[in-house]
Formats: C-alpha cells, sequence, structure tokens
C-alpha cells in the first residue's frame, strides 16, 4: 500500500485496487471526500432529497489516516446534478458568512500529526505546537487523534 491511483489520485488498498474508480466503474460519481461524520451528515442530508447517496471509506496512506480515515461520498451518475445543486444551496448560505468560509478552509486543509511541529486548530484557528501522542488543541480543546496512543517510533 501507499501508491496513488494514477487516474484519480485516489489512494490504492492492499490489492492495488482504487476504491474511487472502482465507484465510477459502477455508475457512481464522486461528490465529496472528507472525515466521517462529515459524509455521514452530507450522506443523510442527500437521501432526504431522494437521492441514492453511498459512503466508502478512502484506504490510508499514514498512521493518522489509518486512524482517521477518510471517506467517499457518492451519487449514482444520473444524480449529480440534483445533489450539487442541493448541496450548492446548503452551503451558500454559510459561504456568505467570513467566519464560516475561514473555518471551512482551514478545515479543508487538514492536519498531519505525523509530520509535528506547529498546527492551527482546523476549529477555532488556535496555532499550537502538536504530536501524534499530543494532539489537543490547547484554546477550544478540540482533540485531533486518540488519546494516548502513541505514534510510530514514540513513547508515552
Amino acid at each position: 500500500m501507499g501508491a496513488d491511483c494514477k487516474v484519480c489520485g485516489t489512494p490504492m488498498d492492499e490489492g492495488e485496487a482504487c476504491v474511487t474508480c472502482a465507484a465510477k466503474a459502477e455508475g457512481l460519481s464522486l461528490l465529496f471526500r472528507g472525515a466521517y461524520p462529515q459524509v455521514r451528515e452530507l450522506m443523510a442530508l442527500l437521501e432526504d432529497q431522494g437521492l441514492a447517496a453511498e459512503m466508502e471509506k478512502v484506504p490510508g496512506t499514514t498512521p493518522q489516516e489509518r486512524h482517521d480515515p477518510k471517506w467517499n461520498l457518492y451519487v449514482p451518475g444520473a444524480e449529480v446534478e440534483a445533489a450539487r445543486a442541493f448541496l450548492g444551496r446548503d452551503w451558500a448560505t454559510l459561504l456568505g458568512d467570513a467566519g464560516a468560509r475561514e473555518a471551512a478552509a482551514r478545515g479543508a486543509a487538514g492536519v498531519d500529526l505525523d509530520q509535528g511541529g506547529e498546527i492551527e486548530c482546523p476549529a477555532c484557528g488556535h496555532r499550537f505546537v502538536a504530536s501524534a501522542a499530543r494532539a489537543e488543541c490547547p484554546e477550544c480543546g478540540l482533540s485531533l487523534g486518540a488519546p494516548g496512543e502513541p505514534a510510530a517510533g514514540e513513547e508515552h
């Protein structure tokens, strides 16, 4: 594992297969990739609109991604425009707010705890030094990793 798909850039699974390309071959279109809670919430919103949304875990390539994987959100190709239109209306109200735009940009940027060093909290924007072993924002308390689980090569 560790290679990315040459077609779409998705990390390959253990069998060197791409989950995103496999879904596309089944007639599904990728709408969004993110953390489980975000993808699950968007999927529920789309299902409430009568759309056939599906989600699937993306293989992780780093220790952080294996612990907190990304998920793909799909809809059938025929429902892409309806899904995008609905989600666009939902986000349009939030994106009019400068604070919401800044928070969305922080969340989209992600945090790589395996690299260590100073990071910006995706929730509140506070800058602090984090590691895989100690990854809680001192300002807002957001936990960015599993407590008590050291990263590879680190000790408690």
